[in-house]
């Protein structure tokens, strides 16, 4: 990802990242691996309800100028409730600070988009589920099936300028927890 429609694309660094936040999730890594910045962690508190919610806020320095923001989401474990980034008010682990990221909302007539999906919105039964967030059992809910396999997806988002520090946030509630519960983001690119 060197360009993006013509914009050069800069590779995220630790000595970029102003802040990770944790809340209810326990860091295995937060290193350069290949010249970019790799966080992974899992989750340590499982069932429903605020106290029980679990969350990753990974905020970028005001050193780099972009408005675009592209990243790689790995995660294993079930989840009922889930969100990543979601500007409509309802956001689990939002104790890290903000949960929407600072990000515009997700609108793929404006440019954000999944891609690069398995186990998730690549899956025909998961499409008609939201794309940044989901709190149900249904069998449109990606986040409630395959436990112990890698889900992955790439999130391309528009940051809300003016707002302060902007990153990446995901949150879980009603949760597997442990070394089962895993999340990892990685491949940051800004633009």
């Amino acid at each position: 990802m060197a360009t993006h429609y013509n914009q050069r694309a800069y590779k995220v660094t630790a000595a970029d990242i102003n802040s990770v936040v944790l809340y209810n999730v326990t860091m295995t890594r937060n290193i350069d691996v290949n010249g970019q910045f790799l966080f992974e962690g899992f989750h340590t508190t499982g069932g429903c309800g605020v106290a029980q919610q679990s969350g990753v806020l990974i905020l970028l320095k005001d050193t780099i100028n972009w408005t675009k923001i592209c990243f790689k989401w790995e995660g294993t474990g079930i989840s009922s409730c889930w969100s990543f980034m979601d500007t409509g008010g309802t956001n689990y682990g939002s104790e890290t600070g903000t949960a929407t990221g600072n990000l515009l909302t997700y609108s793929e007539g404006s440019g954000d988009r999944l891609h690069d999906n398995f186990l998730t919105w690549d899956v025909p039964a998961y499409q008609s589920h939201p794309r940044t967030i989901g709190c149900n059992n249904d069998a449109n809910n990606f986040f409630r099936f395959n436990e112990t396999s890698f889900k992955r997806f790439r999130m391309t988002r528009r940051r809300n300028v003016g707002t302060g520090f902007a990153g990446i946030h995901h949150g879980r509630s009603c949760n597997t927890t442990g070394s089962t519960a895993i999340t990892r983001i990685s491949e940051i690119f800004v633009w």
